[in-house]
């Protein structure tokens, strides 16, 4: 990425912008956010009061119904947690807050003159609110045009107009500097917090997923594939006399024979399967969309990749592999948790029938819901 406010792959540009909705929904939802811009509002009237006491109390009117939009969406927000609309709310408040100013300051006198700090302020405040520069850009292009055409229906006078454009533009600009600084703040974060994620859910011998992170992903392909009446696989695989090579080689070559069974493993499984360390010299692939039979298919061709391993720098070892496998249809009368566990001890126990019968075989051990669920 050459630039910390470039966009990611459309994936993870997907997944950072969400995040950066949650963090809005957070922001957006707490007393003191949407009370501080209520408030800001009300101290905006005692400079009304200061400049133009005769329209004081219209300008406030205007202020006031502003504060009811802020506080209400921000209550709505607060209540109910919503993280799609934060975005849409953070823009209302922030939008009703300029042309309040803007109304405000049409109505008291030199408004848009001594006024414009205030809406100075405001538009400062928009960087805050947004997911990205860009997105800040677009929430400013309606109040400015709110703005602009407050300014046309009171005739305020040339220079008057020119100067309140002259440092609206300016505001502008410094709040497209200010929201890239927060963007590259923000994909920093999110950069540093996906890559402890991945860390954390990856093997550090051979760089598969981990136990957890295989899990996780064997329950979520479930959930998914049982929505859809289709089957769901497991293959669990397990290195033969692995101990052997431990004792006889040495735990170096007993790494390097793992790292080694999980790269050709990785390579023969198709791209939509999920291939993990499962723990020790073990491996477990997750096959979404896949009855028993075409699950042993591929298992067998998992097993024969491994007999043809040669492993440079360790001459004479063969290593073989056994392996087990399960598959399932759910008829949703067990919850995802069951299906897994009773799922990978059906391919547990053809793994061990795969061992006991000689190893380096494929053993299968066919499932239906009615068994899950019993």
């Amino acid at each position: 990425m050459s630039s910390l406010t470039n966009p990611f792959p459309p994936d993870l540009e997907a997944q950072f912008r969400a995040s950066r909705a949650r963090g809005l929904a957070v922001t957006n939802g707490t007393v003191a956010y949407f009370g501080l811009s209520a408030s800001m509002m009300l101290l905006f009237s005692l400079w009304d009061w200061f400049v133009d006491p005769d329209a004081w109390s219209t300008a406030l009117v205007i202020r006031l119904a502003a504060v009811a939009v802020i506080v209400a969406t921000g209550v709505v927000q607060r209540l109910t947690g919503t993280v799609r609309w934060a975005p849409t709310l953070a823009k209302v408040r922030f939008s009703t807050a300029v042309i309040a100013v803007a109304g405000a300051n049409a109505i008291v006198r030199d408004g848009y003159t001594l006024g414009l700090p205030g809406l100075v302020a405001v538009f400062l405040g928009g960087p805050y609110i947004v997911l990205d520069k860009r997105d800040y850009f677009l929430t400013t292009l309606l109040p400015l045009a709110g703005v602009g055409i407050l300014m046309s229906v009171v005739g305020v006078d040339r220079m008057t107009a020119i100067n309140a454009a002259f440092f609206l533009a300016l505001t502008i600009v410094v709040g497209l500097m200010l929201a890239r600084v927060f963007e590259a703040t923000n994909r920093r974060a999110f950069a540093a917090e996906q890559a402890l994620m991945r860390e954390a859910r990856t093997d550090s011998l051979t760089r598969l997923a981990n136990r957890r992170s295989a899990e996780e992903h064997a329950i979520t392909e479930l959930r998914r594939q049982g929505r859809q009446g289709r089957p769901t696989a497991f293959i669990l695989c397990d290195i033969d006399h692995f101990k052997r090579i431990n004792d006889d080689r040495g735990h170096d070559a007993g790494d390097r024979t793992i790292r080694a069974v999980g790269d050709r493993l990785k390579a023969v499984i198709r791209s939509v399967d999920t291939l993990a360390r499962w723990g020790g010299e073990e491996f477990l692939a997750v096959l979404p969309e896949t009855g028993e039979a075409d699950a042993a298919v591929l298992a067998e061709r998992m097993r024969a990749a491994i007999e043809e391993l040669t492993m440079d720098g360790v001459p004479g070892l063969r290593v073989t592999l056994s392996a087990g496998v399960a598959a399932i249809v759910s008829d949703g009368t067990a919850t995802e948790p069951e299906l897994f566990d009773r799922l990978l001890k059906a391919a547990d126990a053809a793994l061990y029938r795969a061992k006991s019968g000689g190893r380096n075989r494929v053993e299968t051990a066919t499932l239906d819901a009615a068994q899950v669920a019993s």
